[in-house]
């Protein structure tokens, strides 16, 4: 009797256990879309994060296994490699309310010492990075949930900003005679509006720390639908320093003075990384 005991249990175990392993080639193309923007701090004015998205083609190597349940039911656990190409798309605003910049000891076209003082009021500036993202991760499913992290390597494609008009107050100080002068445009002081101001922003090369979760849905035989969040952050400040100006040399054009400016991160800031979260779906065929 103990014996016919301990068989059934056994019997039981093993049923519950049944095991059928398998390896399977998955071929993706998945589009996402939420918060993803460039981070960065300013010594100077305020930004704000910015919609951007992410898209592309990938391909996992999934070693696969089923458990077969005592009742008939099914429990699916999978480990995978993941890897392909994509494109991310970063975007951020700034805003710099009044910035003031004093040049001293400046010579007018008559030989004369003055100081410049400049304002700036009225900045906004748009700025949107295009990278080639190349993933390595790894993927964990178990029954319809799945989870996948590891790194990405963010190569830049485009990075471009626009700037929108602002105000440009010149004034200076002549010692010689205690004077100020403000109303002399054809000197370039006094008031002036900007140019609607564009270029290209100079980055390298982004490592970004992934993460993707949610939950896997079978549509046909060998088509699946994932659909979850995703979330990237760069580990490395990309930025390149350069030692540009914010304002750019006045251009005097029949007595009226315009200017242009340079971006905002190539004075402002010194670290520039990325980061993105919001919801993915990925379309998956297995072979």
């Amino acid at each position: 009797m103990r014996r016919f005991i301990i068989i059934n249990i056994l019997l039981i175990v093993i049923s519950g256990q049944h095991v059928r392993s398998q390896a399977t080639h998955e071929f993706s193309a998945y589009a996402g879309t939420g918060l993803s923007t460039l981070s960065y701090q300013l010594s100077e004015g305020s930004r704000n994060g910015n919609v951007g998205c992410d898209f592309g083609f990938g391909y996992t190597y999934i070693q696969g296994r089923e458990r077969v349940s005592g009742t008939g039911n099914i429990f699916r656990e999978d480990w995978g490699i993941h890897s392909g190409l994509g494109i991310g798309v970063f975007n951020a605003k700034s805003k710099i309310h009044n910035v003031t910049a004093r040049t001293n000891d400046l010579t007018d076209d008559e030989g004369d010492l003055f100081h410049l003082h400049t304002t700036l009021s009225g900045y906004r500036e748009n700025q949107s990075s295009v990278l080639l993202t190349i993933p390595l991760m790894g993927l964990f499913q178990y029954d319809r949930y799945y989870g996948m992290g590891g790194f990405k390597l963010g190569v830049p494609l485009s990075s471009k900003y626009k700037s929108k008009r602002a105000t440009l107050f010149n004034e200076a100080y002549y010692p010689r005679y205690d004077n100020w002068c403000r109303e002399e445009r054809f000197a370039g002081f006094g008031e002036f509006s900007g140019r609607d101001s564009q270029g290209n922003m100079k980055f390298g090369a982004s490592m970004m720390l992934s993460f993707e979760g949610g939950v896997k849905w079978r549509l046909s035989r060998n088509i699946y639908l994932y659909s979850g969040l995703y979330f990237d952050y760069g580990l490395n400040n990309f930025a390149k320093k350069n030692q540009k100006e914010f304002v750019n040399p006045f251009n005097y054009r029949g007595g009226v003075t315009t200017f242009t400016t340079n971006s905002v991160l190539s004075v402002y800031t010194e670290k520039v990384r990325v980061m993105a979260v919001g919801v993915k779906a990925r379309v998956a065929m297995t072979k």
